[in-house]
């Protein structure tokens, strides 16, 4: 009986590989997920940041919002805070960042310094928008981040969606 196979062989043959195809299956889903969560915890912890410092800090210079008259490029940091009061938010610093805030034109954009590459900037006060900086996407975002604030002493907030 040489060179015969025997059926249990064959039905072990296919159940080893079934159960290995199990295995690689189960081991490639697990790191896709892994690193589809890190990607989403890096874009949440950039977010956090970026609203941290535009919702609790003043800029620099502190007077900013002014700067129409000087040249380009002298903001190094943005911070929309009112006289260093945290979640009060200048009226004047908000309505500047959303006429410089053109994602087309790097030169104008007030936002590169936080490395925002896909992302959604608004800022509502009780009644209505008062800033859109960004850009529109039918995808969902995958970070959504929003703080209350008061902007000059009026109930608002601020939310940074990034992709």
């Amino acid at each position: 009986m040489l060179g015969q196979i025997r059926i249990e062989f064959i039905f072990g043959i296919i159940l080893f590989a079934l159960i290995i195809f199990f295995i690689v299956t189960q081991i490639n889903i697990l790191f896709s997920s892994l690193v589809s969560d890190s990607r989403s915890d890096a874009l949440k912890a950039r977010a956090i940041n970026t609203l941290r410092i535009l919702v609790e800090d003043q800029g620099d210079p502190p007077t900013w919002d002014n700067i129409a008259q000087a040249s380009p490029g002298s903001v190094k940091r943005v911070g929309l805070a009112y006289q260093s009061q945290p979640y009060n938010l200048s009226r004047s610093k908000v309505l500047n960042l959303s006429q410089n805030c053109s994602t087309s034109d790097l030169y104008k954009n007030l936002l590169w310094n936080f490395d925002l590459k896909a992302y959604r900037l608004k800022v509502y006060n009780s009644t209505n928008r008062i800033l859109f900086c960004g850009f529109d996407s039918l995808e969902p975002p995958v970070v959504f981040e929003t703080r209350y604030v008061f902007i000059d002493n009026d109930f608002g907030k601020v939310t940074l969606e990034l992709w």
